[in-house]
């Protein structure tokens, strides 16, 4: 698996603080993108295996990485978390690391991530959240006595600024008035615990209702007082306002779920980027080799034929020579947004197979349909008029295609069709180019009566 080019993933990410990581865990390679430098100061040479890597987290947060990273490795399929890293010259950072599996069709496995900093939005929650806990623990609190029936007894000036009630107000009314009804069962539940003696107090975040019917949100912690026959008496109820962390905490963790999304959608993009040709933007070798596995296997549980041609420009050299690399460029472009044409519908794939070889794979698809469709390449190559003055056998650009059908009897029989299909473009080159060859790498099966 080749590392992912640092210009590819600029362009699809711009200059955010991110950088991409692939680790083989057998031979303990780390591979970076360009940006580590940049973010931790440290060359891609520096940390280039694990052991490098966790030097430079942050001592508290190694082990719990560590951990993380070879959970993935046994079973779990990825892992998310945030640690601190230690840059070149010292500084400590936050980091949003994410981590996913991949095994690649020769069953060897890589690990793929990123790495987001994230330090002054941590330190911003942390700010947000100091100065929050600093005016609740400088304010008052509510407090108040509740009968055993859910009568307030006492209550305090803040307890009553809490739900918007003067005290006389509130004495007329009962807890359960002011509690919102998705409340009510587990307060309920509680309350029982303390007068069967299970607990002494507890402590739950509710929902009130003020007197305006606006939803306060409040941390409340409840004891009982018994008398000294040790009957239930009162409650002592300690109420704070905890309205403004839970708008925090729900704000934050909006922002989590935007990240999140944010790291799905470069992930897709890393990944199509990993499965794509830069120049045509059809697949590319790791993605047709995936795909021939993918489909010969499932051709065996359908019974199914598959196809696939091997397609070559002819005299590409000449080509190149000729005209120059721009315009053989070009016309690698154009002539793949052809195939990618032909080979529409939603099972087949156009693949770049090499620097001037092309491979497209024809699920479904019998000796007729496979003709067919090399038939059709051939025309598209005609219509389509690209220029090769350097070619012995036309003044045009021109192709020669192997075409292989197989019926696989058991799995692993890809290697073989794109043998035969091999086989089958070698016989179109021979009979002197410009068209092509089928081979059948074996019977279709016999249908039992």
């Amino acid at each position: 698996m080749s590392s992912l080019d640092p210009q590819a993933v600029a362009s699809a990410f711009g200059h955010s603080q991110l950088v991409t990581w692939e680790w083989n865990p057998t031979a303990d390679e780390l591979h970076w993108t360009s940006r580590q430098t940049e973010i931790y100061g440290y060359s891609a040479s520096e940390i280039n295996s694990s052991a490098a890597w966790f030097a430079i987290v942050h001592p508290e947060d190694r082990e719990r990485v560590r951990l993380a990273m070879e959970g993935a490795l046994q079973s779990i399929p990825g892992f998310r978390e945030h640690f601190r890293i230690t840059t070149k010259d010292g500084k400590v950072l936050w980091v949003l690391g994410y981590g996913q599996l991949v095994r690649l069709p020769d069953q060897s496995v890589r690990m793929l991530g990123m790495n987001m900093e994230v330090t002054d939005w941590v330190e911003a929650l942390a700010a947000s959240e100091t100065r929050f806990s600093a005016t609740f623990e400088q304010a008052a609190v509510g407090i108040a006595h509740v009968g055993l029936d859910g009568n307030w007894l006492s209550v305090n000036g803040r307890c009553c600024e809490i739900v918007g009630y003067t005290k006389e107000e509130m004495l007329k009314l009962t807890i359960a008035q002011l509690t919102h009804p998705a409340d009510l069962d587990s307060d309920h539940a509680l309350i029982q615990e303390l007068l069967r003696g299970d607990r002494s107090s507890y402590s739950v975040e509710k929902r009130y209702y003020t007197k305006n019917k606006r939803v306060v949100w409040a941390n409340l912690t409840v004891s009982l007082v018994r008398k000294s026959n040790g009957s239930p008496d009162y409650f002592i109820a300690v109420i704070e306002d905890i309205t403004a962390r839970m708008r925090i905490k729900a704000q934050r963790d909006e922002m989590i779920e935007i990240l999140e999304e944010r790291v799905r959608e470069r992930t897709a993009a890393l990944e199509k980027l990993s499965m794509t040709d830069a120049l045509t933007d059809v697949a590319n070798r790791r993605r047709l080799d995936e795909q021939m596995v993918m489909e010969c296997d499932r051709a065996v549980r359908t019974k199914k034929p598959i196809s696939i041609l091997i397609i070559d420009i002819d005299h590409f050299k000449e080509l190149n020579d000729t005209l120059g690399h721009g315009p053989a460029d070009g016309a690698l472009v154009a002539f793949a947004s052809e195939l990618k044409r032909i080979a529409r519908r939603p099972g087949d794939l156009c693949a770049r197979y090499g620097g001037d070889e092309f491979v497209l794979v024809l699920p479904d698809t019998g000796p007729d349909g496979a003709m067919c469709i090399a038939q059709q390449v051939q025309v598209a190559v005609d219509r389509i008029g690209l220029s090769n003055p350097g070619s012995p056998i036309s003044a045009k650009m021109t192709v020669s295609q192997g075409v292989a059908t197989a019926w696989p009897a058991k799995k692993g029989a890809s290697r073989d069709l794109m043998l035969n299909a091999d086989k089958a473009l070698y016989t179109a080159k021979e009979e002197g180019r410009n068209r092509f060859s089928w081979i059948a790498c074996s019977e279709p099966p016999v249908e039992s009566n």
